[in-house]
């Protein structure tokens, strides 16, 4: 075999080592496309709605004496063992999203003074008459109630007398969870 002979046949031969080391030349494939689309994100509001505002909505006292459901006036009227000062706000729910939940919360209202340690602070919900500790995007455009409470411990003894206390705002929280 001539020079030129060997020198093609080894180039050939090593075509054939390459091609055969990488796999098959021929080999079935097929692709499907996925189409993208518009991804649009909702919304979680809680929108004032009390006439007025919840800042000027007046304080009432709970009804276990009478006059049930009167004028409570911080800084002026006097409670007592037993007294539950509340304020009830309103607030219209924006809630869009396609499984949207929120937690809801009243913080704040921390009492600081001599009284401080004989009052409890807290708050409750209802949408349409129904206590509610979180809110779905069902509830879009209905009414929150927040009804928010000062307790005056029932049991509280006499060192309480003549004491005084001031709460801190309150604010009222929708905080959306992923669950």
């Amino acid at each position: 075999m001539n020079k030129s002979s060997k020198g093609a046949l080894a180039a050939v031969a090593a075509g054939v080592v390459l091609l055969g080391g990488a796999g098959s030349l021929a080999y079935w494939t097929d692709s499907a496309t996925v189409t993208g689309g518009s991804i649009n994100s909702g919304k979680l509001t809680l929108t004032d709605s009390t006439t007025g505002t919840c800042a000027s909505a007046p304080w009432k006292l709970d009804g276990a004496e009478s006059p049930a459901g009167a004028t409570f006036v911080p800084g002026t009227d006097t409670v007592v063992p037993g007294d539950v000062p509340t304020k009830q706000c309103s607030c219209t729910v924006g809630a869009v999203g396609t499984h949207l939940r929120a937690n809801l919360a009243a913080t704040g209202g921390a009492a600081t003074g001599t009284l401080a340690s004989a009052l409890t602070a807290s708050g409750t919900f209802q949408v349409n008459g129904t206590t509610v500790s979180s809110i779905t995007s069902a509830n879009n455009g209905q009414t929150l109630t927040a009804t928010i409470s000062a307790t005056f411990q029932p049991g509280a003894d006499n060192t309480t007398q003549l004491k005084s206390a001031s709460l801190s705002g309150f604010v009222v929280t929708a905080s959306q969870i992923h669950s």
